[in-house]
């Protein structure tokens, strides 16, 4: 409905007679608004006019001896007619709007958000002292302010915001994220794992203790954990450092030519036992006195084979039954072969398995550069 109309107002109107719809075409015709017209049976005729025209619908209603009757009064006049007939009523709106407003203008509730290790009280009592609190007007609260001494007052935090919603303030407030100490921010030397000799020397944190040539031992310092602030040229060109020595973690990269010695045997004739891919299960339930088998053969199926067994505790028992267990028995197939290598065969293979053995000691960004391989001597008989 057309909110003009609510305010001037409308009637619903029934209309009875021989001839409703005559009466209907002479309103329209002398400019009588009518409209939503509905028959709702034989001779009678259910419709919506505006206020104004409603005398000259009635006299129209007289000459042509229909009967009309008001079904509801809808609009802004019938409104304020009503509510004249009830002025305690009126009044107490009034006074209830009045009051709502008034208790809208303060501050009656206060939340914390984003808070963990900051408790929500201090944050409350710090706004507390700056004006924020409950019963405070909201039109005398200083946010800016607020969340400035806020951030002073607690160094905890990084980030504060105020959020009004009715009568309930929100403090939205992030806290810092302090650095974990791990080993990473212990001072202490960088020391060599294992002897060898320099080769490169790349100092990023602390004071180097060596030089690029020298052979340094298993455990000996490297790059000291300090470093000093103030650096002199002497005359000669040689460094000399002053000033008080900080403690840092030392850091740095250095290479170094290392000596990895190991031995290794190989038969000039040997036997390689090796699995052929077959294999077969047998599940077995065992308590003290006996057992079933409930899956496969106890009894391996081949004639060279190696065997792989599992336990698994069901139920421990008592006395009488004992413990009840299942047994999983895997029987994987093998197959031996002799190989026949001679003198230089097993020679290389030996120094094959030796460089295997070397390359698991060494670390990952490691390479060897030269090798060399010698027959072990043979010890001597007495």
């Amino acid at each position: 409905m057309n909110w003009q109309l609510r305010m001037k107002g409308y009637l619903v109107i029934r209309l009875c007679g021989p001839n409703p719809e005559r009466v209907i075409n002479m309103a329209m015709s002398r400019g009588i608004g009518i409209w939503d017209i509905i028959q709702e049976k034989e001779g009678c005729l259910l419709f919506k006019i505006r206020l104004g025209g409603f005398k000259a619908l009635r006299f129209l209603v007289r000459r042509t001896g229909c009967r009309m009757r008001i079904v509801r009064k809808r609009g802004l006049p019938f409104i304020i007619r009503r509510a004249g007939k009830r002025k305690v009523l009126v009044l107490g709106a009034v006074f209830f709007c009045l009051v709502l407003y008034v208790f809208n203008t303060f501050v009656w509730f206060v939340d914390v958000q984003g808070n963990f290790l900051i408790p929500s009280e201090v944050i409350l009592q710090k706004v507390g002292e700056n004006g924020l609190k409950v019963g405070a007007r909201k039109g005398t609260l200083q946010k800016d302010l607020i969340v400035k001494q806020l951030l002073l007052e607690i160094p905890e935090l990084s980030w504060a915001t105020l959020h009004e919603q009715g009568t309930r303030i929100t403090i939205e407030v992030a806290e810092k994220t302090p650095i974990p100490l791990n080993e990473n921010s212990i001072p202490a030397d960088l020391v060599a794992r294992i002897a060898g000799r320099i080769e490169e020397l790349l100092v990023l944190k602390g004071t180097p203790l060596v030089k690029e040539g020298d052979i340094v031992a298993p455990g000996q310092p490297l790059i000291a954990g300090y470093f000093y602030p103030h650096i002199q040229v002497n005359d000669d060109g040689s460094i000399t450092p002053s000033g008080m020595p900080k403690r840092v973690r030392a850091q740095g990269l250095i290479r170094a030519r290392v000596m990895h010695k190991t031995e290794a045997r190989c038969l000039l004739k040997e036997e390689i036992v090796q699995d052929t891919g077959q294999e077969t299960t047998a599940v077995i339930l065992r308590w003290r006195d006996g057992e079933i088998i409930l899956k496969g053969d106890s009894a391996p199926p081949f004639e060279r084979y190696r065997q792989i067994s599992r336990i698994r505790t069901v139920f421990e028992g008592r006395k009488l039954w004992g413990p009840v267990e299942v047994i999983t028995i895997t029987f994987r197939e093998q197959t031996s072969q002799v190989i026949e290598r001679g003198l230089e065969g097993a020679y290389q293979e030996a120094i094959m398995r030796a460089r295997k053995e070397v390359e698991k000691e060494l670390p990952a960004d490691c390479r060897i550069i030269s090798e060399k391989a010698e027959p072990l001597t043979p010890p001597k008989k007495e």
